[in-house]
């Protein structure tokens, strides 16, 4: 713990952060049209940063802009995170505006259904690799770089709780665990350059598609709600709020962590195997 006091050179670096963001040096953040990452963007931009919006969803880019009602900080773009290409005109555009990326917030990815993994089809986790892990990648191999010219920066990739305690999602679940080692190891090798790299790992949460699993039954409420340490799930504004922290100058001697956001979960789900000790 750093006396009061410190002149190591740690607050300098959080005011040139600061600069960039009063300056309107921009975050990216992928897979915005929803969920987490629709949140991620609306706090943002009440945080102050510019934000640049993906998604593969053109419609709902534009829903994105209309509800933002034309926020001047909100730049929005169809993109799809498989695509090197698309993410290298993104980075282009950005260039081209005079934009100064400071950020980046990798949400993009590809839920799963639990299923047998003898009868996976292998198309199928190719799609959900592509998108969560080889996505995430891409973006961060083509913003990284800006963010060095820039004077550093931070990022932030959104795993899941799979990541730490794998669930039988067989393919979703390791995509997970290979994106937050990735994580540790770009944190490794870009922290010297100026670049955070940190991940945030969503318990059970509320967006769009985890509450049609809980009104369809494939998702029980109650049970998962039984297993947190604060007997409820997780809120997007939660995870969003998170994301906040770490990009921001709070967090500027934070690197190469996961940070669960799961009400407890991974922290009390197995006291369930020791009977009535939680009730009394």
């Amino acid at each position: 713990m750093n006396d009061s006091d410190s002149t190591d050179g740690s607050s300098a670096s959080g005011a040139g952060q600061s600069r960039r963001k009063a300056g309107g040096a921009c975050v990216v953040v992928t897979g915005a049209g929803g969920g987490i990452g629709l949140a991620v963007v609306q706090r943002l931009l009440r945080d102050g940063w510019a934000v640049l919006a993906t998604d593969r969803d053109a419609a709902a880019m534009t829903a994105l802009e209309t509800l933002e009602q034309g926020h001047a900080g909100l730049w929005t773009l169809a993109m799809d995170v498989s695509s090197r290409a698309q993410i290298d005109e993104a980075g282009r555009q950005a260039d081209a505006r005079g934009v100064a990326v400071a950020g980046l917030v990798n949400v993009a990815g590809i839920l799963q259904d639990v299923g047998p993994l003898l009868a996976m089809d292998l198309e199928a986790q190719r799609r959900i690799w592509d998108v969560n892990y080889f996505g995430a990648e891409q973006c961060l191999q083509a913003f990284a770089p800006r963010m060095v010219a820039n004077g550093g920066g931070a990022i932030v990739n959104i795993t899941s709780i799979n990541e730490l305690q794998p669930l039988p999602l067989h393919a979703y679940a390791p995509s997970k665990v290979a994106l937050g080692a990735l994580t540790r190891l770009a944190a490794g090798e870009l922290g010297a350059k100026g670049v955070r790299v940190n991940a945030v790992a969503p318990g059970f949460t509320l967006t769009p598609i985890f509450k049609e699993k809980l009104e369809s039954g494939k998702r029980d409420a109650g049970a998962i709600e039984a297993h947190t340490a604060l007997g409820r799930l997780v809120g997007t504004e939660e995870i969003a709020a998170a994301v906040s922290f770490l990009l921001s100058d709070e967090a500027s001697a934070i690197t190469g962590v996961s940070l669960p956001v799961d009400a407890g979960w991974l922290s009390t789900a197995h006291w369930m195997n020791f009977g009535t000790l939680l009730a009394q």
